[in-house]
Parts: structure tokens; C-alpha cells; sequence
């Protein structure tokens, strides 16, 4: 039986839960494209804290929607301000003009100031803005091209923070700063550096509940410690040291909390990411020793927050069987809050990956997971090979309804994780260095070749997916490898890398010197690279999504892709969702653009 396409539009995108200063449970979800941060009452209804703004924090990709302390709510609305919530009341205010970005919000210990990260795309910078609203924002860090993770020490006196500069990416080179601030209109007396540097990035900075320690995480090579730093002794001191895995994902997003402490100080909860999943451990501060904490059915697990005042905690988890979903533990026991999905969709049809592995066309190891149909017996089956974006993210042992879409349809779904994705370790990642649109090209073929070769797909019936950089990939794989696939599916895909490099926005601008190399001394390899300049190698139907508003790649791009494909009787489908930007959130746009997903594989992979 066919899982319907109207499950994927039930779900919720659940972002980020956190704790109240009396335990109840605060969480920011998208649905239908509007954000909302909503609060467990005492009698398990769910109050909308937003009361009708929109909900997104906007630098970066998102992330670092909102933060509680006590009573107090501060979360950023879509139009760039931030609003103050008091859980007493409800009564909201409004606390910063509609001026720039903002995002990650931080309320200090006393409830008088508001610490938050300010973008008005050429300058970043950390800005406080107090409470009561009656005074405008001011800046209090500067001097840094980015930063992240604003966050106080309990007695308010100090503060620490992330920054990092171009031309570096954040898991590159970030650094963790510490402040001392004070005064009538808070300003910063001094800031100190801790620890961060290029090829040892530094960030989630935590304060100890009990002031005595700040805590981070930092790159330890190829993969991550937990680092604990005195801050009356001055003396640093590993307290986790990873090994074969990451105690963190990348800093795509602000916001990301990967480790929390306990409310006494004594212990520290944290994930270790490894091998697409992620567990839950318990290390003391005072002997250094780890325990694993049960999670199942849980294999991917994020954004751990710990309670200010008791052993409860709070954290988002998934598995390919289970939607994400918000999770309370309290007194030992475990409860769901909420679930990104409604319980119908719970069925035996839903496929679980495997976890492959195979030999790239080096012989090096490369990685994916693979869902089958649930029943293959003596055929061979047509195959979709996904291909995730970034190009430095990665696929995990998550929920994945759009992979079941497919396999309830007949088709096998592969997602490479293709050198440069994260989660391997920073060795796996770096791979890709000066070698995007090369490497990750033979990955995805070799990925497809494998699983002919294992008799367990269909030679002649394979079809590419991807979005964005996934996009880029899908296109140059068509270009290298014409004919191995006989469809595929590019939405808000990069043609013209050099555009791109040039007009991208700031978080990226320099991105492409790692990923290629510098515009001015390597433009042919830029040229090589991408495929508007290659079109007339491209040669296999080819379906073709984009958003009107898309500010990160101009649906030029893909329009030009369409005229010359079908100038030249390629067939070739465009279509440009209006008021849709870079990815698709409104229920309608997702409805038709599985619809003529699904149509298209069904001629070209189906039918005989």
C-alpha cells in the first residue's frame, strides 16, 4: 500500500525545547511555514507564546529562535524583532525595532537585559537591549565577522560567546571569548581569549550552574572535547575526550545544543555522534567518568536543555520508525510532550536503512543509508539516490517519511553520505577540500554501480535527487556519468558557480575557497565546475524546481538549465513556486511538487 503524500504535510517542524525556570516545557515548531513557541501548561494544553508573530531567528540558516530564564520568554519574530513574554501574564512586548537580523537571544540571571546576535548583513556583532524595552539596543561585542551562542554566567558579571571570521567556516576556526560586563547601561570591560583557532574550532560555551567553571567544546583534530576551564584557577582540563566520535553537528544554524549541565554542577549530560546516529551519556565533572544513558527507540537525538532546579531535562528525539519528537525526563521516567507528526502515520510499512558501506572509485570508504521496499524478493528494484546539501551535512539515523514515500512506491532510496559530510570525522570531511563537484560526482556514482553490481537494483531505472549544493551535484553527475541515470530531480540548484561565489551572502562568500579554490587564481576550475556552462552535456530528463523569492540562488539559474535543455529536445520540466524561497514550506507548493515528483519517476523508472 502507498504511503500517501498528505503525510508529509501533518508534520511539524519541531526546532528547539527548553525548560521554564519551574520545569514546564518551552519548544519552538514550524507548521505550514509559520513559526510558533509554545508552553506545556500545568494541565498538558499547549499555550501559543507567539500569539500570531511568526516565529524564525534570522542569521545563518535559522536557529536560536528564542531563550527562557524564570518567567521570562524572549524569542525573535520573522520581521527581524525580538518579544518579550512574561509566562505570568502572557502580556508581550515588543523589545527591538524591525531593523537587520536577529537571533539567539539570551536573558540574564536578573531578568534586566536581553544579549542577542545582531546582523545587518555586512556587520555582525553581540547586542543587549534591556527588559523593559524603554531604551533602543546597543552593542556591546564587535569586531568579529560572526558570532554565536551569547550566554551569562549566573551572577551576571560575566558572559561568553562565539565568533570567528572569513575566511573560514565556523567548523574551521571558531573561537570562545569570555567578558566581564557591568554598569548602569551594561557595557563590556574586557574580553579574553579561551580557546579556538583555524583547524581547532571552539564553541557551545556554558557557564556552570554554580559559576566556578565555563564549559565548551573543541576540535581536537579529527574529532571533539569537552573541555571544563576554571575561571579562578585559569586552568583547562579535558573532561571528555572524543574518540571515533563528535559531541557536536555543525554550525549551520545558531542555537545548537549539544551537552547541558546538571542544575548541581556535579554531572554534565551530552551526545556522542557517531556512525549516523547519536547516544546519550552522563560523565561527573569531579571523576571524569561516562555512562551511557538508555534512549531507545531514539537513534538521533539534539538540542538537550537541563533543568535550573531538579534532575529534569529536556531534549528531541527520532529514529527511522519514530517522527522527532519532544522528550521530558523527570524523576526517571520518560514522557512525550509532543511529536512532529500526527500518530496515524505509524505503520509497519515504514522502512528501516541499512547502513552500507562501499569503495569509492579510489578504493577509499564511503558511506550511506539504504531503504528498501518491503518486499524485493527475486527482482531487482529501480533506485533514487538522494543527495543531501551543504555539501558538508549529512543524512543520520532520523525519520525520513519522504524516503518511505518512495519505498511504498516500489523504489529503492539511497542517501550518500559522500566524502565531505560531517560525522566521519573531520578527516572524512576535509576529503572534499578544492574537490566539490569532482569527488562527491564519483561518489555518487560509485554508490549506484555498487548496488547494481549487488544485483539489488535495476541497471537502466536509476534516478538522481537533490536541492541546492545537492542540486549542483545532481547536475555535474549528470554532465560525468551521461546515461547511468535516466532521470533526475534538481530544485534551487547552483549552475553558475562563479555567480554564485560572487553574489552569495555573507556567511558563505568565502566558503567556495575550500570547496574549489580562490575565484581569481582558479576561475577555470570554477568554470569546469559548473554546470551552466556545460549544459549541452547534459542529456537525461531532468525535473526542475525553484522558489521566486529565493535569495541564495537566482531561479535564473534554473530557468537558463530549462531553455537550453529543451532547445535542444531534452525533456525538461521547470517549475518556480511564487513567494517560495530557498526550500519549500507552504502545504501547497510540497503538494504539487511530490505530485509531479512521483509522476516523473513513475514514466521514467516504472513503467517498462
Amino acid at each position: 500500500m502507498h504511503i500517501p503524500v498528505d503525510i508529509l504535510f501533518s508534520r511539524r517542524g519541531l526546532q528547539d525545547v527548553q525548560l521554564s525556570g519551574d520545569d514546564r516545557v518551552i519548544w519552538a515548531e514550524v507548521e505550514n511555514g509559520i513559526g510558533k513557541v509554545y508552553l506545556q501548561s500545568d494541565d498538558k494544553k499547549f499555550l501559543d507564546l507567539s500569539q500570531g508573530i511568526s516565529v524564525k531567528g534570522g542569521i545563518l540558516y535559522g536557529g536560536g529562535e528564542f531563550d527562557c530564564r524564570g518567567t521570562k520568554v524572549v524569542f525573535c519574530g520573522e520581521k527581524s524583532q525580538l518579544y518579550a513574554v512574561d509566562l505570568k501574564t502572557t502580556a508581550t512586548t515588543m523589545l527591538t525595532p524591525a531593523w537587520g537580523k536577529v537571533s539567539s537571544p539570551s536573558i540574564s540571571p536578573d531578568g534586566k537585559w536581553v544579549l542577542y546576535v545582531f546582523s545587518d548583513g555586512e556587520t555582525d556583532l553581540i547586542a543587549v537591549v534591556p527588559m523593559h524595552a524603554q531604551d533602543w539596543p546597543r552593542q556591546i561585542v564587535k569586531g568579529a565577522d560572526f558570532y554565536l551562542q551569547p550566554t551569562w554566567r549566573p551572577d551576571g558579571e560575566w558572559i561568553a560567546w562565539v565568533e570567528w571570521d572569513h575566511p573560514l567556516m565556523p567548523w574551521q576556526g571558531s573561537r570562545v571569548k569570555l567578558g566581564e560586563v557591568g554598569g548602569m547601561q551594561l557595557r563590556l570591560f574586557n574580553e579574553t581569549w579561551i580557546s579556538g583557532k583555524p583547524g581547532r574550532s571552539a564553541h557551545q560555551p556554558l557557564f556552570s550552574p554554580n559559576g566556578k567553571t565555563l564549559s565548551y567544546l573543541q576540535q581536537n583534530g579529527e574529532w571533539e572535547d569537552l573541555v571544563l576551564y576554571d575561571l579562578k584557577k585559569k586552568e583547562k582540563r579535558i573532561l571528555v575526550h572524543g574518540e571515533e566520535y563528535m559531541l557536536s553537528t555543525l554550525d549551520w544554524v545558531q542555537g545548537l545544543r549539544s551537552y547541558g549541565w546538571s542544575y548541581d554542577s556535579k554531572n554534565i549530560f551530552y551526545f556522542r555522534y557517531a556512525d549516523a546516529g547519536a547516544t546519550l551519556w552522563r560523565v561527573n565533572v569531579r571523576s571524569g567518568k561516562s555512562v551511557q544513558i538508555p534512549t531507545a527507540p531514539f537513534t538521533w537525538l539534539s538540542q538537550i536543555s537541563c533543568s535550573s532546579i531538579s534532575d529534569t531535562m529536556v531534549w528531541m528525539g527520532s529514529s527511522p520508525s519514530v517522527p522527532k519528537q519532544i522528550l521530558k525526563v523527570e524523576n526517571g521516567n520518560v514522557e512525550t510532550v509532543h511529536s512532529s507528526w500526527d500518530d496515524t502515520i505509524y505503520s509497519p510499512q515504514m522502512a528501516l536503512p541499512q547502513k552500507i558501506t562501499w569503495k569509492g572509485l579510489d578504493g577509499k570508504d564511503v558511506f550511506g543509508l539504504l531503504y528498501l521496499p518491503e518486499d524485493t524478493t527475486d527482482q531487482k528494484v529501480p533506485l533514487i539516490v538522494e543527495v543531501h546539501g551543504g555539501p558538508t551535512m549529512q543524512r543520520m539515523l532520523s525519520f525520513a517519511a519522504e524516503a518511505n514515500l518512495f519505498t511504498s512506491r516500489g523504489y529503492a532510496y539511497l542517501q550518500v553520505n559522500y566524502r565531505g559530510s560531517s560525522g566521519y570525522g573531520a578527516a572524512y570531511r576535509e576529503t572534499l577540500k578544492g574537490k566539490w563537484g569532482s569527488l562527491e560526482v564519483d561518489d555518487i556514482y560509485s554508490a549506484a554501480i555498487h548496488l547494481v553490481e549487488k544485483g539489488i537494483v535495476r541497471r537502466g531505472k536509476m534516478a538522481l535527487m537533490g536541492n541546492s549544493s545537492g542540486g549542483t551535484t545532481v547536475l555535474n553527475t549528470l554532465r560525468k556519468y551521461p546515461g547511468v541515470f535516466q532521470a533526475a530531480i534538481c530544485s534551487y540548484g547552483i549552475g553558475d558557480l562563479i555567480a554564485d561565489a560572487k553574489q552569495t551572502h555573507k556567511f558563505e562568500k568565502y566558503y567556495y575557497q575550500f570547496l574549489i579554490g580562490d575565484l581569481d587564481e582558479e576561475k577555470q576550475q570554477f568554470i569546469d565546475r559548473s554546470p551552466i556552462f556545460h549544459i549541452d552535456e547534459i542529456k537525461d530528463p531532468l525535473l526542475l524546481f525553484h522558489g521566486s523569492d529565493d535569495m541564495v540562488v537566482h531561479p535564473s539559474q534554473s530557468q537558463a538549465l530549462y531553455d537550453s535543455l529543451v532547445e535542444r529536445g531534452i525533456p525538461c520540466s521547470l517549475t518556480i513556486f511564487e513567494q517560495e524561497g530557498h526550500g519549500f514550506r507552504k502545504e501547497e507548493t510540497l503538494r504539487e511538487y511530490y505530485r509531479a515528483i512521483l509522476e516523473f519517476l513513475a514514466h521514467y523508472l516504472l513503467a517498462e
